[in-house]
């Protein structure tokens, strides 16, 4: 609890003047630690972006990374310098965002000496080699890094003339490392998580930057050609782009509407033996690999004598001929529909059933006194009931519309390419078959991945109207 310097009163929470004496109650500023994030995060992207120019030829951009001489002689040398660059950004927004102040100035500091360092170096080549001008990358470093060291040193200033604390009237006085000492075994115990997620989820994320170069052999840096190609020249991308969309989106809609109409039914069984079975069988599709239920449609599907579907049609007079509805663009979407309805239903009604089976017998009991049939209970009872886990659900489920793959990849084939292909089989496709330019798949992974972001976020803010609370 803050006290007044004149009076030493303890100061009610916000309070602008002290309540017993009258002096000013300083306030620090607020959000300065916003400006120091903002440089290091516009610091960091500048890392990715070309620090070196072709002046003949616009489109050849290069980072210190990776750049050309005349002679077509390339220079790796400075990898590591890149490397130490974005690990110092990164931890000074860590620190920043911890309230280390005191330490962020320094990681800044170290960032803005090595992008120095490299940057002296490049001036020389670009020198010996006049044909070379200053990049995008520079610019966008030199204004980040100057935002971030501007806004670490405001936040050092505020730090050091923030309210003066007296810790006998704190609740809890002892500092973080304190804190983490006392605490050690839980630390030590969550380290290997630490290192399997750093190792995993994070050092892949350095691949990012390979978006920005023309990756073949080794990588050249292009700056945002890549990305320009994608959106202006490449139709089948925007192909792959909304049949994603509409793949995912479609069958989020089915599944969802299949999996509210068997727990309705379910709701309805009475035999709690003959329940509990049917929601065993329904669920056992789940728990296949992919693999092996599009090995089982396509036998089903196949058109030889084996086929179970088309032997039936043709006997039945149906069909003339079998079909072949693994390789019909006619047909293909429907079956991977009816595939993941069959696979995925049945897990999808356990939050269904776990809904319905919290709303209270008393409401059917007074329905049917007032005289309500079974249709007029579930109307007026049961689906006002589902509504809320129904839009819960779909929200969750509509943050990962991008990541559509497996499902997809086990059940195309050539012949239905039109239709079938989304953005990660795309993505596959071109990086093992497609020239095996990584710089150009990667830039498409990217753009999914921020397209996903942005989905996320609007799914959080929609699940904090609807459930009053985000989804991470």
């Amino acid at each position: 609890m803050a006290q007044c310097k004149a009076c030493n009163t303890e100061l009610p929470k916000n309070a602008k003047l002290c309540p017993k004496c009258g002096t000013k109650v300083y306030v620090p500023p607020k959000n300065v630690r916003v400006l120091a994030i903002v440089g290091a995060v516009m610091a960091f992207l500048g890392g990715l972006l070309p620090f070196v120019q072709n002046s003949e030829n616009v489109a050849d951009a290069y980072s210190y990374m990776s750049y050309l001489n005349n002679d077509g002689y390339q220079y790796q040398n400075h990898q590591t310098l890149w490397y130490l660059y974005m690990v110092a950004l990164i931890a000074t927004i860590i620190i920043v965002v911890l309230k280390k102040e005191i330490f962020s100035i320094i990681t800044t500091a170290i960032a803005a000496i090595i992008f120095g360092i490299t940057f002296s170096q490049l001036t020389s080549f670009m020198n010996e080699d006049p044909v070379y001008t200053v990049g995008l990358g520079t610019y966008v470093v030199v204004l980040g890094l100057i935002i971030a060291v501007v806004g670490c040193f405001f936040d050092i200033l505020k730090f050091r003339k923030t309210v003066e604390y007296d810790t006998r009237y704190m609740t809890n006085n002892k500092s973080t490392w304190s804190k983490m000492v006392y605490h050690k075994w839980f630390y030590v115990m969550f380290i290997p998580v630490v290192v399997f997620i750093a190792i995993f989820n994070y050092w892949p994320m350095l691949g990012v930057r390979y978006a920005f170069t023309d990756y073949k052999r080794v990588p050249v840096y292009v700056g945002i050609k890549h990305f320009a190609g994608m959106v202006a020249k490449d139709p089948y991308f925007w192909r792959a782009f909304w049949n994603t969309l509409q793949l995912s989106v479609i069958k989020l809609v089915l599944n969802t509407g299949m999996a509210v109409i068997i727990s309705l039914l379910l709701h309805e069984i009475t035999n709690i033996w003959f329940k509990k079975t049917v929601q065993t069988i329904i669920y056992l599709p789940h728990f296949m690999s992919w693999v092996v239920v599009a090995s089982i449609f396509r036998m089903l599907l196949d058109t030889s004598d084996a086929g179970m579907i088309n032997t039936f049609l043709m006997n039945a007079n149906l069909v003339n001929e079998p079909v072949y509805f693994m390789g019909s663009v006619e047909h293909w979407r429907g079956v991977y529909y009816i595939v993941n309805i069959w696979r995925d239903t049945g897990w999808g009604t356990i939050l269904f059933l776990a809904t319905l089976s919290g709303i209270s017998p008393e409401l059917y009991e007074a329905a049917e006194i007032d005289g309500a049939n079974r249709f007029n209970k579930m109307r007026y009872i049961t689906l006002p009931a589902l509504a809320n886990t129904i839009i819960t659900v779909f929200i969750l489920n509509l943050a990962k519309v991008m990541n559509l793959f497996e499902s997809v990849f086990v059940l195309m084939n050539d012949a239905v390419i039109s239709v079938a292909d989304v953005i990660q089989t795309y993505i596959y496709r071109m990086s093992f078959s497609g020239g095996n330019n990584y710089g150009y798949t990667t830039a498409v992974g990217l753009f999914k991945s921020l397209v996903g972001c942005v989905l996320v976020l609007i799914c959080d803010y929609a699940s904090k109207k609807v459930r009053g609370r985000g989804i991470v």
